[in-house]
């Protein structure tokens, strides 16, 4: 008696798009164990001619085998979902018609070369990443690629023989699904982060009875007193130290109001810390910090008297 053909014993047929100035599809058979996992729109990685590999999209599944060839498997699907949808399918073949090029070369332009991988492809470091801070779990694998991005970036042939394997697709998904790397496709465009140096107080000067002493010992250098000024008009430590954990852009205290050597002065005798952040390229449209206004001392009396009237009666006026 034949066994009937379930879900799992299907061999089905993608028609992929590979970012190539070739017209066409390209047919490759789906491995049984992605059967279920094949979705149209995904990204696929597939061999193409004898050593080179490359992220493709789906176009397109069926179960009709090619009659003149026989078809190579996927290597991977890096997707668990669809990452391009049939109205995007609609524009890229419309650009592809109207550009006069293929639809492969359109989508070379439409993915992100972070989101591609290839035999060209490199790897480097997150910026971002930090070993000690992150919670995800790494192998052995993993974690050796990690230490050595640490140094420089790899192609994609550096990595296969550091780690001793030739299907990296696997790895290279894992830490890529966890933020620790990053890919790019030519080294003159490697991924550099938008960096802002910034300026904040050193923790041992948060105190108010330190600061006073600070500002005693800076009695006799107006310029390095003034710099400090500048820095409590905008973080006042006092009453918000979690201010000054952020600081200021360091062009605020090194324009042309202030003396560089003296901002360097402060930086090295370590009442000042001089570190960097990464920042968005694009604005985010974050709302800025606000922090109450720092009153003298004869306003905080002024406001102290206001507040406790208020607490007496309802309303009240000033005599002249």
């Amino acid at each position: 008696m034949e066994r009937p053909i379930t879900e799992d014993h299907r061999t089905l047929f993608a028609e992929i798009i590979l970012p190539i100035p070739v017209a066409g599809l390209f047919t490759y058979r789906v491995p049984t164990a992605l059967n279920e996992l094949a979705k149209v729109g995904q990204r696929a990685i597939v061999q193409f001619g004898r050593k080179k590999i490359l992220t493709g999209v789906i176009a397109r599944l069926h179960e009709t085998p090619p009659t003149d060839f026989e078809a190579k498997y996927i290597l991977e699907i890096l997707d668990t979902n669809e990452v391009l949808f049939e109205q995007q399918f609609e524009l890229y073949d419309w650009m592809a018609s109207y550009y006069m090029c293929t639809i492969g070369e359109v989508i070379n332009a439409a993915i992100p070369s972070g989101l591609k991988l290839s035999s060209e492809s490199r790897v480097q470091i997150n910026p971002a990443f930090s070993m000690e801070k992150t919670p995800n779990e790494f192998s052995d694998k993993e974690e050796m690629l990690i230490k050595r991005l640490q140094t420089d970036a790899m192609d994609y042939s550096e990595v296969s023989h550091f780690l001793g394997i030739k299907n990296l697709y696997s790895i290279l998904k894992s830490l890529a699904a966890k933020e620790a790397i990053i890919l790019f496709e030519t080294v003159k465009e490697k991924y550099k982060p938008k960096t802002q140096k910034r300026i904040r107080l050193s923790d041992k000067f948060l105190q108010k009875k330190t600061l006073e002493k600070l500002f005693e010992k800076l009695s006799k250098s107006p310029k390095q007193e003034a710099i400090l000024l500048r820095y409590l008009q905008d973080v006042p430590v006092v009453k918000h130290a979690d201010l000054n954990e952020k600081g200021v852009s360091k062009s605020i205290l090194a324009g042309n109001e202030f003396s560089a050597s003296s901002l360097n002065t402060l930086i090295k005798k370590g009442i000042l810390e001089e570190f960097e952040i990464i920042v968005p390229r694009f604005d985010l449209g974050d709302t800025p910090t606000t922090h109450p206004p720092l009153l003298s001392e004869k306003q905080e009396k002024a406001r102290n008297e206001i507040l406790s009237y208020f607490d007496q009666k309802k309303y009240f006026y000033f005599k002249e």
